[in-house]
C-alpha cells in the first residue's frame, strides 16, 4: 500500500475520533445544560412576577435562598455523572482506536496484528477524574454570586449572571471529556505499537484544520516512551504549548492522532512522514 493512501485511512481516524468527542460531550453535558435551563427559566419567572412595579422582588432575601436551592438542585451529581460519562467515552475511544490502528498497520505490514484489550490509560483516568472538583468549582462560584447587595445594584442582569457563571461548569465537562477521548486514543495505539516490535515509532497525525501549532508535529515521530518537543508551531506567533507531550491531545478538542510507523515497512512512495508534513502545510495560512 503506498503512503498516501496510509495518510487517507490515517486521518479518517481523526475524523472518528471528533465525531466520537461530540457524541460523548453531548452525552455528558446535557444532564447538567438541561437542569441550569430549566432552573434559570424558573427563576426569572419569579423575579418578573415577584418585581412586578419594582426593580427587584420584595422578599430578595428569600428570593435568593431559593434560587440558591434551584442552582444545588441542577448541580446535584452532575458531577459524578459526567465523570461516569467521560470514563465511557475514554473507554470506546480507547476500543475504536486499538481496532482502527490494528487494521492499519496489518495494511501497512502486510501482516496480521493481534487486538490488545482496550485500556484508557492514566492520563485519561485523570481527565474524566478532574470533571467533578471543576464542576464544583463553578458551583460554588455561581452561588457566590447571588448576594442581596449584588442583586439589588444589578437587577435581573446579575441573577442572569450567576446562571452564566454557572453553565461555565457545562464548558469544563465539555473539555474534560475531549482531553479524556484524545488521551485514550493516544493510549491505545501507544500499546499495540510497542506489541510491534523494535523500532516501530509513533507518528503524529494531524486532522484536518488542525491548528498551527497542531500542524507543527505532522510527521514528527518517536520511540513509545518518549516525548515530542514543546513549543512547536507553524506560526511564531503562537507558540503557546511550551511543555513537551507524549502524543495528543496537545490542547482542549484536539483531534490529532498517533499510528504506529517504521521506516522498514513495505510502504510505497514517500516516506509516511513527509506526506503527512506536506498535508498539514498544503492548505495553511497564517490568521
Amino acid at each position: 500500500m503506498d503512503a498516501e493512501r496510509i495518510a487517507d485511512l490515517a486521518q479518517q481516524q481523526t475524523e472518528r475520533l471528533r465525531l466520537l468527542e461530540q457524541r460523548s460531550i453531548a452525552t455528558a453535558t446535557h444532564p447538567l445544560a438541561s437542569a441550569l435551563t430549566d432552573a434559570q427559566a424558573a427563576a426569572v419567572t419569579r423575579w418578573v412576577h415577584e418585581a412586578t412595579g419594582a426593580q427587584i422582588p420584595t422578599r430578595l432575601a428569600e428570593f435568593i435562598d431559593w434560587v440558591r436551592d434551584l442552582i444545588n438542585r441542577a448541580f446535584n451529581s452532575k458531577g459524578g455523572q459526567a465523570k461516569a460519562a467521560a470514563e465511557r467515552a475514554a473507554f470506546t475511544a480507547a476500543s475504536l482506536a486499538a481496532h482502527q490502528t490494528g487494521q492499519l498497520a496489518a495494511a501497512m505490514t502486510g501482516q496480521h496484528v493481534p487486538p490488545i484489550a482496550p485500556d484508557a490509560g492514566p492520563e485519561a483516568q485523570a481527565a474524566a477524574d478532574r470533571i467533578p472538583v471543576a464542576v464544583q468549582e463553578e458551583h460554588g462560584q455561581a452561588i457566590a454570586l447571588l448576594t442581596a447587595a449584588g442583586l439589588a445594584a444589578t437587577g435581573l442582569a446579575g441573577l442572569n449572571s450567576a446562571f452564566k457563571r454557572a453553565r461555565r461548569a457545562v464548558g469544563r465537562i465539555a473539555q474534560g471529556v475531549a482531553v479524556a477521548v484524545g488521551a485514550a486514543a493516544s493510549h491505545a495505539v501507544t500499546l499495540i505499537t510497542r506489541t510491534l516490535g523494535p523500532g516501530v515509532r509513533l507518528l503524529w497525525v494531524t486532522e484536518r484544520g488542525a491548528c498551527a501549532a497542531c500542524r507543527a508535529y505532522a510527521g514528527r515521530h518517536i520511540r513509545p516512551g518518549g516525548q515530542f518537543p514543546g513549543g512547536l508551531s507553524l506560526d511564531p506567533r503562537r507558540t503557546v504549548f511550551a511543555s513537551p507531550v507524549s502524543g495528543p491531545p496537545r490542547h482542549p478538542h484536539c483531534r490529532c492522532t498517533l499510528i504506529p510507523w517504521s521506516p522498514a515497512w513495505p510502504v510505497s512512495g514517500l516516506p509516511l512522514p513527509a506526506v503527512l508534513r506536506r498535508r498539514a502545510r498544503a492548505d495553511w495560512r497564517p490568521a
